[in-house]
């Protein structure tokens, strides 16, 4: 039981009974510090690993033995993941590496993470109605949007979440999850779970049931999503298995691509692979990162990645959200009510829930117009944007903040 920190005076907690009876209480009432914006803390790990790009080929495989390296392969990209036993064996591995003329290049596998904070409640972000000392129409104006939807035909798209899974068996997602096409790259599984509950999130926001008499609304009804699990119960995962997962989107037939994480240094690996999908002509949507730097995180800095960052509900950006030249649009971020683990409702603040915001609406204007391209509907975006900060494009809002009335309106 968590009583609001914005409650005034003296609280009670009431239990009935009979008189005289004696009740043993299974909990302790005590005061919680509010939750910050905060990187969760590293994980540590004996091996390491690297992601090796071929120019023609393969290396023999005594190289890798003579090496202590085991192989797996991304063949689609021509990529090699050698893992060591030691990082002392890998760097010098890549020393090695370095100097083969049939290597393009060889970096190490990072470790690539969410970000997340819990907060208070309402979806404020759909229709604000200055709610929570909020502004009023700080939001991406769903509630016009759906007014000029009323009796026009939505086609299903597919939307691959890359995040940490998806808890299928919510009733708010009941039919939106695609778990005959996911994977689970943390245990090599085709069922997915969702042990984190950051992907589950991002989900709700995507494609949550409408009208069910559950918790929340998605923004997308015509969304089927697909849970692509890359990063593990503590919100953490490597580049090796986020390049995987946006492969296995793009074979699957993802049409956009969700991206809720961030990481501290450029992987050419999944650069690669966000190169790929826009060639398979699949929109890549990414968090501009949580850090509250003035440059944004990969994979959202890549070319070819929609980034976002995130505003609060007085159209302000939010002071943990990364801004800096790429930026292209904001959207709502912060107190964004979704589901977690055991189908709780939960309030976060991230750029991991501004994303989603601006993933669901593309992905429902490929849902009223499916012949519109990645390209076609990253214009489309920018163009019905809502200009915030310095008048015009600035590396404080890009484009704009999300307004998914004006994009409809855009649809010819």
């Amino acid at each position: 039981m968590i009583f609001p920190l914005s409650w005034s005076g003296t609280q009670y907690v009431v239990f009935e009974g009979k008189p005289g009876t004696r009740y043993k209480i299974p909990f302790i009432l005590r005061k919680l510090q509010p939750l910050l914006p905060m990187k969760p803390s590293a994980t540590t790990s004996k091996t390491a690993s690297l992601l090796v790009k071929m120019k023609h080929g393969s290396l023999k495989q005594s190289v890798s033995t003579s090496l202590q390296a085991t192989r797996s392969s991304l063949p689609t990209l021509s990529l090699e993941e050698w893992t060591f036993k030691t990082k002392a064996a890998a760097q010098q591995a890549k020393r090695y590496l370095e100097r083969s003329a049939a290597v393009d290049y060889v970096e190490h596998t990072q470790t690539v993470r969410t970000a997340k904070d819990m907060y208070r409640p309402y979806q404020w972000s759909l229709q604000n109605t200055g709610q929570r000392k909020g502004k009023v129409g700080a939001d991406i104006q769903y509630a016009a949007a759906l007014k000029r939807l009323a009796g026009k035909t939505l086609q299903p798209t597919l939307v691959a979440v890359v995040d940490t899974g998806i808890n299928s068996t919510y009733a708010d997602f009941a039919g939106r999850v695609r778990t005959d096409l996911g994977y689970d790259f943390i245990r090599g599984k085709t069922s997915v779970t969702d042990p984190d509950g950051h992907g589950s999130h991002v989900a709700g926001i995507i494609a949550a049931n409408a009208d069910n008499l559950y918790g929340i609304q998605g923004i997308n009804p015509a969304a089927s999503l697909i849970p692509i699990r890359v990063l593990d119960a503590h919100g953490q995962g490597s580049t090796s298995d986020v390049a995987r997962g946006i492969l296995h989107a793009v074979k699957k037939g993802a049409r956009v691509i969700n991206l809720s994480l961030e990481m501290d240094e450029k992987s050419r690996a999944i650069e690669d692979a966000i190169a790929y999908a826009y060639q398979k002509k699949v929109l890549v949507v990414a968090a501009s990162g949580n850090d509250g730097a003035k440059t944004i995180s990969y994979p959202a800095r890549y070319a070819h990645v929609l980034s976002v960052g995130a505003t609060d509900r007085k159209d302000v950006r939010a002071p943990f959200s990364n801004r800096g030249k790429g930026l292209d649009l904001v959207a709502p971020g912060v107190e964004i009510p979704s589901y977690i683990g055991d189908g709780e409702l939960a309030y976060s603040s991230g750029t991991s829930m501004a994303a989603p915001h601006v993933a669901a609406v593309a992905s429902l204007l490929m849902s009223l117009k499916p012949s519109l391209s990645p390209s076609a509907t990253e214009k489309l975006l920018k163009s019905s944007a809502r200009d915030l900060g310095t008048k015009g494009y600035d590396t404080s809002y890009g484009y704009g903040r999300l307004d998914v009335n004006r994009a409809v309106s855009l649809i010819k």
